[in-house]
């Protein structure tokens, strides 16, 4: 079984094609995932932040350090780079089961289901 991005959209369910920040090298953005497997119409949510390093610099500075495990960083917005990076990055995640992959994909960003019992 290989993950296939489906769809991105920003946490608040707009349009990350309409999205763009006022200042390119200086934003963070919650971006949700929509992830299923190949060929499969199903799909589950998934949510990472991309940021700058200028955004990353101005929250360490803010709490004293940022401790997230769920972060693209980049140099600068640029919408093709991205889409580009997640989809590699959804597309290496394989396994016999969904469940494998899913174990995969949580390594580096949240999964709508990860706070269930």
């Amino acid at each position: 079984m290989i993950a296939e991005l489906k769809l991105i959209s920003l946490a608040d369910q707009s349009s990350f094609e309409s999205f763009a920040p006022e200042h390119p090298a200086d934003f963070g953005v919650e971006l949700r995932l929509s992830i299923g497997p190949v060929g499969e119409d199903a799909a589950d949510s998934f949510s990472l932040t991309v940021c700058s390093p200028d955004w990353l610099r101005r929250e360490c500075a803010s709490q004293g350090f940022v401790w997230r495990w769920d972060l693209l960083v980049v140099e600068e917005f640029n919408r093709v780079e991205i889409v580009q990076v997640l989809q590699r990055m959804v597309s290496r995640c394989v396994g016999a089961t969904w469940d494998m992959v899913v174990a995969q994909l949580t390594r580096r960003m949240q999964w709508e289901f990860d706070t269930y019992a």
